[in-house]
């Protein structure tokens, strides 16, 4: 099956450009032949007052960038950019025209000071997410003039800050100078930033930890660090435009950067369209050259024009212009946009499986020990003394009636609750007190009961998404096999597969990890009969012949009775038996959990 399906696929994986996935270099091209062709007419034509508004423009394509990266794949909303460009601006202004530092000297202190504004904001979204963190960082916009006045005698908050004297601002010839190159240089890395962060494996494990922080965890990844990272890059931006507006326009004032700047740098983002590589220049042409140039008559009603258009394009078009317009460029077409689909199979993971040549170890010491484990919700005990073992190379289900606790005690192993009482160890270390990213680096891998999945990218990248081999093993089995079907996998989008193949590439990259211990919970949900038994079989060979360990929690009793060495069931918190399907069936408090228990298979 999957070799039929390898032959269908036309081209395999291609190889990117820059970084830059081929599907998307006609939005990088087209935004590039933007920003360059915008320039190089406004230089042209002579006139110094379009070229000073092409080139705002271009430095709000800078500063909004980092926010639609950070908006797009982190998913973190920020209403505090504005804030960022204004620290940046101000200090280098500062630093030049009042402390007459040399220009580098005071480029430097701007971006440092920009940084520590935007990772100063940032630091909140270890704790509140959403509208939340929004409301967090717009305090920031809110402040910032409020600041500089307060302090007026150190920042010249009542005259402003006028700077002179700018290397860059040298001319070569006619109106052109070299901050009008730098400038659109700088833009067009803006945009090439999108681009390769939205086609990289760092950008899938932003979007995956802004969308499942539980997912990202349990792959090895830290969700936290991650989102900084975030901010970083959306600091990064915003600090680089704010030096590149003092160079422009020479002078600053608190009122250069209150919370309308803020606010037109967000709603670029969302108009433009979050993470599109052309959002951000078409949210600046729509938001900043048709309001301030051709309805200058209409400065007082800034905010209101932001809303109408904001209100009408998401509208018309809810996933930003650059989506909308190239999905009505299809539609004129009559060609609508092309998602390729296929199917996977896990029959040669499975062959690969029974050929790795992995010994199954001995009983010996087990991969998890959890002793006394208790948890609870309030007043609700969820946990009750749960203790449990579980040993190299054995399939151990856990089964129950619904909430009995078999999902709270699985996120209590992998580290996404905290305990009450009781200990945890993974291949022998004590990891109570460590985090799911923690676990996860020691050997445990993890799916869920609804796959955490990356819908607008390929099945490959889906797979592709953990540290790798976190446990600093050699190249594996499945790497071996994977390597001859990425192509295949890399040409079709996981929105598009059903939900069982889905849950199967959920467990594929669990495995990349190589885990000693895999923990699956409701492995088999919304499977067919077939890939149930196919899925069944996939256990047992990576249990028999790699010597992992494998925790299932599941409803399915047929598949948990014909694939379990052994089986341990929860009642109500507590462990009510732990055995083999042949004692657990036997067991008299088991067939008043479990209608038609005693007819199972074994």
């Amino acid at each position: 099956m999957m070799n039929n399906f390898t032959n269908r696929v036309a081209g395999g994986r291609k190889s990117l450009t820059f970084g830059v996935r081929p599907s998307q270099r006609g939005e990088l091209g087209i935004a590039m032949a933007f920003i360059v062709g915008a320039t190089v007419i406004s230089v042209v034509v002579g006139n110094v007052y379009w070229q000073q508004i092409i080139l705002v423009a271009l430095i709000y394509v800078i500063a909004a960038s980092g926010l639609s990266v950070l908006d797009a794949l982190a998913k973190q909303i920020s209403f505090g950019q504005g804030a960022v460009v204004g620290v940046s601006a101000y200090s280098m202004a500062l630093a030049s025209g009042v402390w007459e530092l040399p220009f580098w000297l005071a480029v430097a202190i701007g971006v440092a000071s920009g940084m520590a504004a935007g990772m100063l904001m940032a630091l909140p979204s270890l704790r509140v997410q959403g509208y939340y963190l929004g409301f967090v960082t717009m305090a920031a916009a809110i402040a910032l003039p409020e600041l500089l006045l307060l302090f007026k005698d150190q920042t010249n908050a009542l005259t402003g800050v006028n700077v002179s004297d700018l290397p860059l601002s040298q001319r070569l010839f006619g109106t052109l100078d070299w901050l009008t190159i730098v400038i659109m240089v700088l833009a067009v890395a803006a945009v090439l930033l999108i681009a390769v962060l939205r086609s990289s494996k760092f950008g899938r494990q932003l979007l995956l930890a802004g969308t499942s922080s539980e997912a990202a965890s349990t792959l090895g990844l830290k969700p936290g660090r991650l989102r900084l990272q975030a901010f970083a890059i959306a600091a990064a931006t915003g600090s680089v435009a704010g030096v590149l507006y003092v160079c422009l326009i020479k002078y600053v004032a608190p009122s250069s950067f209150t919370l309308s700047l803020s606010i037109l740098l967000f709603f670029i983002v969302v108009i433009g369209g979050p993470g599109s590589i052309a959002g951000t220049v078409l949210g600046v042409a729509v938001l900043y050259i048709v309001p301030d140039v051709l309805l200058a008559n209409f400065v007082d009603y800034r905010l209101l024009i932001y809303g109408v258009i904001a209100f009408a394009v998401m509208f018309w078009m809810p996933e930003g212009l650059a989506v909308g317009i190239k999905r009505l460029f299809h539609s004129m077409r009559r060609k609508p946009i092309a998602v390729p689909e296929g199917l996977t199979s896990l029959e040669p993971i499975i062959e690969a499986a029974a050929a790795a040549g992995v010994a199954k170890p001995s009983r010996g010491e087990p991969v998890l020990s959890v002793s006394g484990v208790s948890r609870k919700f309030n007043a609700v005990v969820a946990l009750d003394d749960v203790k449990l073992d579980i040993f190299p190379g054995e399939v151990h289900a856990i089964v129950g009636p619904n909430g009995s606790g078999k999902t709270t005690l699985l996120n209590a192993i992998s580290g996404l609750i905290s305990l009450d009482s009781g200990a945890i160890r993974i291949d022998g270390n004590d990891v109570t007190s460590k985090s799911a990213s923690r676990r996860a680096r020691l050997g445990l891998g993890r799916t869920f009961q609804q796959p955490r999945m990356l819908d607008s990218f390929s099945a490959w990248e889906n797979v592709d998404l953990g540290p790798g081999r976190v446990r600093g093993t050699s190249a594996s089995w499945l790497d071996g096999v994977l390597a001859n079907f990425q192509s295949g996998w890399d040409s079709i989008v996981a929105g598009t597969l059903p939900h069982g193949q889905r849950r199967s590439l959920e467990v594929v990259r669990a495995m990349r990890g190589e885990p000693t211990l895999l923990a699956l919970d409701e492995p088999a949900a919304g499977l067919s009969h077939a890939e149930r038994d196919q899925f069944g079989r996939l256990l047992r060979q990576i249990a028999s012949s790699t010597g992992a360990a494998i925790l299932m929690v599941e409803h399915d009793l047929e598949l948990v009775w014909g694939t379990a060495d052994r089986i341990t069931v929860l009642d109500r918190g507590r462990v009510v038996v732990t055995g083999s399907p042949a004692d657990v069936r036997k067991h008299p408090a088991v067939a008043k959990l479990f209608v038609g228990v005693g007819n199972a298979e074994g």
